[in-house]
């Protein structure tokens, strides 16, 4: 019997089992619902989206919650792809590799293959881990270990979270030592790809007031879906292990957390298949690769280490609460590329099959390749005091915040030798230096029982500077010419607001309106292009400003139900976009390959709707969970060069059903399943007429499992109907979806 026909027939054997496990609790002792760990109401989980511990249900703004039982029933999280699926106006933008792949929310833009900032705050326990040359538009693996919960900003958060908050933020919150002892033991195996993952955590109180708690991740996987039969391996492989060490001191009015975590990975590398279309200039035929088997002459690679220690907690001080942070991590990030993404043999089987031209072959450089690296250090220090007044009617918050960072990074490129040029390639080193400075506050004031009017401001100062050369690799001697000579600095500095008025119309239900501002971080470009180029590159780019206008209703009538709503509308000034310098082989004025850099092109505005909607209901002897999410969105540029043209990389609808159900069996037996179905369609890849569109895709995961006491074991599919689409694509390159994986797992908790 084959693999899949034995969980096949284990999901058969459980099915099975129910009813007959349904008649038996008939005339056996069953704990009711509420035994079976029964979810509190989702208003009711407390967060620090606004910086200081709040009820969901009470904060006026677009803010989802992940805890960790939602992770855990549909099989936890190791990729930001597999933790947002089921959030509403969220986009991952999937580059096949963790280190280049960013997340963007509410329309925001993104960088891609460039050194700029991401468009969302990314935060880890409240510090900012943003930022740097390759490797700081997205979260590591390591992030995504042991996690207590994770909440999702939607909407302009400038005034408390400042730089690169235009479309929201994310915080991870990892699972804080408690004062017992417990912890956990999971391990997972993929059979298409023969992947072993493992994951724990052991917890121990040492004392009443002090405990400490270790976390740790491995994963083995030399298997995959995409192949390079030039080197016997695949793109997709990883390995690797992250380690987690806490220690937690709670005594009187302090409570301090101090952390130190590693993470020493080799993640799934870039990958991409060559396509070019019939009738292209120099193909008269065309030529694709299969869809899953690359043949490259480079060996595929990508790494992504991290060393990060960070102090966060807070202090009573009699009416006023002081919180700290101060995180710092060293990451380094690296990868290999085939540049042309073919080797000698396959050009020359295409030259004899007459796809490709001989004139064409002997142009293409086979043995190109390039190798990033780079080392960013950061580090954040944020510092507030946060208090109320007036018989609880007054809230405020003051505080500041501090981020230094460093990142050197260098692209060095190989080349085949030849009479007109004999180099070997080129070494392009790059020095990235970022200071921000900033000064925050809140005021909140309740004008009556059921309305509150709250402002929120920050200020911030930038400096930002960037050294970038590039040399011949054999000889060490500069090249490129002036466009490859830069020396630039930039000191802009920002005003974000937010004026929130909400009201709380009864029933649980609170209703809201709010206008505010924020900023994404301008930046550098450090290739010039070509001096007969088009279209001019520029050094530096300014920051991308927003103004944001949003209504919305939320609330929890009663403990099953959980809601929000939200519509809203940017302006945007100013905004960063990736575009080309006009040059394409077949342009007789710039007959070479475009150049892509980042450049502010305009004015634009953006705009939704999105709702999510959380019912808990028992059901005989157990319980049920649905859990629903939709977001409609779109935009376009207003001004400028591109006017009209729609914002790329924005489907215009995204949607997610969550369902959990959790059913008693005799004795401590629980049925445990899960079906989370995800969906998103529309819109245009680049900024550009003529743009190709984003691929639609619904993809549905499957997990059904016992647990039994302590103990869970689970049998998943994930991409039940095998749905392959191209996550990326441009005029000659696809990047296509992971295929269909199908698993076991199986966890202890104590």
């Amino acid at each position: 019997m084959t693999r899949k026909a034995v969980l096949l027939a284990s999901a058969g054997l459980i099915s099975a089992i129910l009813p007959a496990a349904v008649q038996a609790q008939a005339t056996s002792e069953i704990e009711d619902s509420t035994a079976l760990g029964a979810d509190d109401n989702q208003g009711d989980v407390v967060v620090t989206a606004r910086r200081r511990e709040e009820r969901l249900a009470d904060i006026p703004t677009a803010v989802s919650v992940i805890d960790a039982e939602s992770l855990a029933s549909r099989g936890g999280a190791t990729d930001s792809r597999e933790l947002l699926a089921d959030q509403p106006s969220v986009r991952f933008n999937n580059l096949n590799s963790s280190i280049t792949s960013e997340i963007s929310l509410r329309a925001s833009s993104t960088a891609r293959a460039t050194n700029g900032d991401p468009s969302i705050g990314l935060y880890v326990n409240g510090a900012y881990i943003g930022g740097g040359g390759v490797g700081g538009r997205n979260f590591t693996r390591l992030d995504f270990l042991d996690v207590g919960r994770i909440e999702v900003l939607r909407g302009t958060q400038g005034a408390l979270y400042g730089r690169n908050a235009v479309g929201g933020a994310i915080n991870i919150v990892s699972a804080q030592p408690q004062f017992d002892t417990s912890g956990f033991i999971k391990a997972r195996y993929d059979f298409e790809t023969e992947g072993k993952q493992v994951q724990g955590a052991v917890n121990v109180a040492l004392s009443d007031s002090v405990a400490v708690r270790f976390s740790g991740d491995g994963i083995s996987q030399n298997g995959g879906f995409f192949y390079n039969p030039d080197h016997d391996t695949y793109f997709d492989r990883q390995k690797g292990y992250g380690a987690r060490a806490q220690i937690r001191f709670k005594t009187g009015p302090l409570d301090l957390t101090l952390l130190a975590e590693r993470q020493d990975l080799d993640t799934p590398s870039i990958h991409y298949q060559v396509s070019i279309a019939r009738g292209t200039p120099g193909y008269p035929n065309g030529f694709t690769q299969p869809k899953f088997s690359y043949s490259w002459n480079t060996r595929p690679r990508a790494t992504q280490d991290h060393n990060t220690y960070q102090a966060f907690g807070t202090l009573d001080l009699g009416g006023v609460t002081l919180s700290a942070t101060s995180y710092y991590r060293n990451r380094k990030s690296q990868y290999d590329l085939d540049n042309d993404g073919i080797d000698a043999a396959t050009v020359a089987a295409a030259v004899a099959a007459g796809q490709i031209p001989l004139a064409t072959a002997q142009r293409t450089d086979v043995f190109g390749a390039s190798y990033v690296i780079d080392r960013t250090r950061s580090f954040n220090q944020d510092l507030h005091l946060s208090g109320t007044g007036l018989d609880g009617k007054l809230t405020w918050l003051i505080g500041g915040d501090l981020l230094i960072l460093n990142s050197d990074y260098q692209v060095t490129t190989f080349r085949t030798p030849t009479a007109l040029n004999i180099s070997t390639g080129t070494r392009a080193p790059v020095s990235l230096s970022y200071k921000s400075y900033a000064g925050y506050g809140s005021l909140g004031y309740d004008v009556t029982d059921s309305l509150n009017l709250t402002g929120e401001i920050r200020y911030t100062k930038d400096d930002r500077s960037l050294s970038g050369r590039l040399f011949d690799r054999g000889t060490g001697t500069p090249a490129g010419g002036a466009a490859r000579v830069i020396d630039v600095r930039i000191k802009p500095d920002n005003i974000a607001y937010n004026v929130t008025a909400a009201y709380k119309a009864g029933g649980g239900v609170l209703a809201y309106a709010k206008v505010g501002s924020s900023y994404r971080a301008g930046g550098f470009n450090t290739n010039l292009g070509d001096p007969r180029q088009p279209n001019a590159i520029p050094a530096a780019f300014g920051n991308e400003n927003s103004t944001t206008y949003e209504i919305g209703v939320k609330g929890a009538p009663d403990r099953s139900l959980f809601f929000a709503f939200a519509g809203y509308y940017n302006n945007l000034r100013s905004l960063i976009a990736q575009l080309d310098n006009g040059c394409i082989l077949t342009n007789p004025t710039c007959p070479v390959a475009a150049t892509t850099y980042l450049t502010n092109a305009g004015d634009a505005k953006s705009y939704g709707v999105e709702g999510e909607l959380t019912m808990t209901q028992p059901v005989a002897h157990g319980r049920f969970r649905a859990s629903l999410s939709a977001s409609w969105q779109g935009g376009k540029v207003t001004s400028g060069r591109y006017d009209t043209l729609r914002l790329p990389q924005v489907p215009d609808f995204i949607g997610a059903v969550n369902l959990n159900f959790r059913h008693g069996f005799i004795g401590q037996s629980t049925l445990v399943a899960n079906a989370l179905y995800s969906v998103q369609f529309g819109g245009l890849q680049e900024l550009r007429v003529n743009s190709v569109k984003l691929d639609d895709y619904s993809l549905v995961n499957l997990r059904l499992g016992i647990e039994i006491d302590r103990a869970t074991f689970s049998v998943f599919a994930n991409n039940v109907g095998n749905q392959v689409y191209r996550v990326a694509r441009d005029t000659t390159v696809n990047r296509y979806s992971t295929p269909r994986v199908i698993g076991v797992d199986a966890s202890y908790r104590w």
